[in-house]
Parts: C-alpha cells; sequence; structure tokens
C-alpha cells in the first residue's frame, strides 16, 4: 500500500509539499492516529462498511472530455524561455560534522540479544494484557520501544522486565492504580504477557570500540570501517539531494517563468478524483473505513476542508502538468499508448498491482501519462537550464529527532 501511495506522489507535482502525499512520518502519524480512534464496535464497523455506495461517474468518461494529451496546448499556455533560464540548486555538505552526525544517527544503532535489560535501555517489545484471561482494548502492541525507568507504563510493568533476556517472555502480574483514567481498568488486576525482541543499543563514533559494535550486533571491525561506510552514504545522499533539489528547482521555475492563461476545472476535478479513489482503496483495505471517515480520524480535518485543500492542491497539479505537456510538444517529445503500457507493466508488480492495466485503472490514465510526460520534459530541461550549485553548511540542514511519546493504554 505504501508503494501505491508513493506511485500517486511521484506522478503529482515536484514543486509541491503535500500532506496528503506526504513524508513518512506524516504517513506513521495518521496510521498511529487511525489505530487509536477506530471504533471499538467492530460489528458496527463492518455494517457501515458494506453500505451501498455510489461510484461517481469517471471524469474522464464525460461527453466532450478533452485530456491533456489532446489539448490545443497554446490556448492555456504561454512557454517561458526555458533554455536561457538559470537556477541554484543546494547540495547538502559533506564534512567530518555530518559525516559524524550520519554515523552516530544511523549506523552505530544496533540491536542487543547478547545481556539481559537493565535501566535505562530501550527494549523492543511485544506485549498483551489481559484482564480476568480476556484481551483488554489498547492492552496490546507489537515491535513497541519502551524507554525503561521512563514511567510510561503502569508501576511494576518496566521493572518487571529489568534481568529479562532477548528472547524470553514474561507474565507480569499488575494492578492498573486506582486513579487511571479508564473506570474498567482502575485498581484492576491484570496479567501483561511480554515478549523481549531485543535491546536498542546505541554508540558514539568519538567513544565507540570494537567490542560495543560486535555487542550491537554490527559488521563494522572498526572505526575506520564505520567511517569509511558513513563518508560513502553522505556522499550518496549528497548527490541524491543535489539532484532532487535541482529538479525541482528547474521545474518551479519553468511554471513560474510560463503563463498559464486557464486551467480547466474537469482536469481539476479528474485528479481529485483519481486521487480519492486511490485514498479510498487504501481506507477500505487498510482500515475498513469509508473516505470521509478516513479522512476525519487520519488528518484531523472535515470533508470541507479536505475538499478545499485537494482543490488548491491539484489545481497547481493541473497547472504544472499544462506546462509540462507544452514543453513536451515543444521539444518534439513524444508519449504513445505502448510506452505507457509497457511502462505499466514494468511497474505492476513493484507497485502491489497485478498488471499494468490495473495500475493505470487505479491511478489514473491522466495522472498515470503525466508522470511518464513529466519523467522525460525534466530530464530535457536538466540539459538546457543553467543549474549553479551551492554548498548547503551542516548547521543548516541538521534535523531534530522527534520526541516519541507512549501511546498505549497502559500509560499511567
Amino acid at each position: 500500500m505504501k508503494k501505491k501511495l508513493a506511485l500517486m506522489c511521484t506522478a503529482g507535482v515536484l514543486i509541491l509539499g503535500v500532506s496528503a502525499c506526504g513524508e513518512k512520518k506524516a504517513d506513521e502519524n495518521a496510521q498511529e492516529t487511525l489505530q487509536t480512534t477506530q471504533t471499538v464496535d467492530e460489528s458496527e464497523k463492518d455494517t457501515d462498511a458494506q453500505e451501498e455506495t455510489t461510484e461517481p461517474e469517471p471524469v474522464s468518461e464525460r461527453e466532450g472530455y478533452v485530456g491533456f494529451q489532446d489539448l490545443n496546448i497554446d490556448e492555456y499556455v504561454t512557454l517561458a524561455d526555458y533554455k536561457n533560464l538559470k537556477v541554484t540548486a543546494m547540495r547538502p555538505a559533506v564534512d567530518e560534522e555530518s559525516i559524524e552526525s550520519y554515523i552516530n544517527s544511523r549506523l552505530l544503532i544496533g540491536k542487543i540479544t547478547t545481556r539481559a535489560i537493565k535501566e535505562g535501555d530501550v527494549a523492543d517489545i511485544d506485549y498483551v494484557g489481559k484482564k480476568d484471561g480476556v484481551a483488554f482494548e489498547g492492552g496490546t502492541a507489537s515491535g513497541y520501544r519502551l524507554a525503561i525507568g521512563s514511567g510510561s507504563f503502569i508501576p511494576g510493568f518496566e521493572d518487571g522486565l529489568i534481568g529479562v533476556m532477548p528472547g524470553e517472555t514474561v507474565d507480569l502480574n499488575l494492578t492498573f492504580p486506582e486513579n487511571y483514567p479508564s473506570e474498567d481498568l482502575a485498581g484492576q488486576a491484570v496479567v501483561f504477557t511480554v515478549t523481549v525482541n531485543g535491546i536498542e543499543g546505541a554508540a558514539s563514533y568519538e567513544t565507540v570500540t570494537p567490542e560495543e559494535m560486535a555487542e550491537m550486533g554490527l559488521s563494522y571491525k572498526t572505526k575506520e570501517e564505520v567511517w569509511e561506510a558513513g563518508k560513502s552514504e553522505v556522499e550518496k545522499n549528497a548527490e541524491e539531494a543535489y539532484n532532487a533539489n535541482a529538479k525541482s528547482a528547474v521545474v518551479q521555475k519553468v511554471v513560474e517563468e510560463s503563463t498559464v492563461k486557464s486551467i480547466p476545472d474537469y482536469l481539476v476535478e479528474e485528479e481529485a478524483q483519481n486521487y480519492n479513489h486511490y485514498l479510498e482503496s487504501l481506507a477500505k483495505a487498510m482500515y475498513n473505513m469509508d473516505l470521509e471517515t478516513f479522512v476525519t480520524n487520519a488528518y484531523g480535518v472535515t470533508m470541507e476542508q479536505y475538499n478545499a485543500q485537494m482543490n488548491e492542491m491539484f489545481t497547481d497539479t493541473v497547472k504544472q502538468y499544462l506546462v509540462m505537456e507544452a514543453v513536451s510538444r515543444a521539444e518534439g517529445i513524444e508519449i504513445t499508448e505502448d510506452m505507457i503500457s509497457k511502462k505499466a507493466d514494468e511497474e505492476a508488480a513493484e507497485y502491489g498491482y497485478t498488471s499494468g492495466e490495473e495500475l493505470v485503472s487505479e491511478v489514473g490514465y491522466a495522472t498515470y501519462r503525466m508522470s511518464i510526460v513529466q519523467d522525460q520534459v525534466v530530464e530535457r530541461l536538466m540539459e538546457l537550464v543553467t543549474i549553479e550549485e551551492e554548498v548547503q553548511e551542516t548547521e543548516e540542514i541538521k534535523e531534530t529527532e522527534p520526541t516519541e511519546t507512549a501511546e498505549a493504554s497502559t500509560e499511567s
């Protein structure tokens, strides 16, 4: 499903940062919210999901529909002199500070399995909480990261894991506090069955030893090895980031400098319809929800607000599509039906579809075709537009790690 979402984003606008096609963290937050807000009454949810819904007529099947490929593009776009445009693209710095930061945050992280849990560890656990032998709502999780000694869970939970080895399963006989927010659990005796998957290990490059790396199950034998690995990855990431920044800057500049005389409303509606069709299929498959329930739970907005955001987003999308279509024609770039079918067949399995035809149907013909148009147009523009490189200092690109908070109902 995530690959399908990635495809929708790939087919969309390069120059926009859109929450609906958001970053991984945003998607994780939405999924976390959904998991904690789904209705308790499963039978009611199943009944609602089975209600008959009327599918709207596809915009592309309406009488008089004209796709991007058949538009008289000169009526909509006057292209800028794009061959003489100049843009600046940022390249992240590759220096000792950025390399060491990458090593500390990405490479010197491992899972310790050779010793027992102790105070201060972050343990990877699975747990099931039961009251009177029956699992209670919110008391089950897999792959949960628990900082031992943080006081995140009810008294006795974290202390009960000290001394437990990775791979072991223990039963914790505990009692919820009398003032616990849930009346059903307040003061109640429960049993948590907890499996310790491992202990998260981390080290600093400055002080790490070969023994610490071995304890975390890392393949590096020396600090020199881990430095070379980190340097190689930082250089690779910097190159990828620069290329992405350059493409985005080029597209943004060409769109900004060109004149879009009008944007057909029906094409905006079609893009929104294609996206909503995909999003609803995702919601049903993963959460058994209709589109409105998914949107309100995952993104915390009303359908009116969501539709307004989608209209704004896809108006910009279609504006970019029109400019890209105009450039493709000016450059003699031809996108044939055979090219589209071949590309779809190649990508179908990667994105979780059984055939190229199913992929195009799910994403929408116009959206999928424009993803191919944009790929080829951007490659051509990268050869034509002057791109000046600017190195981004390490201090400018430091990311602050988000603080994770435990959300399970076992918290105190």
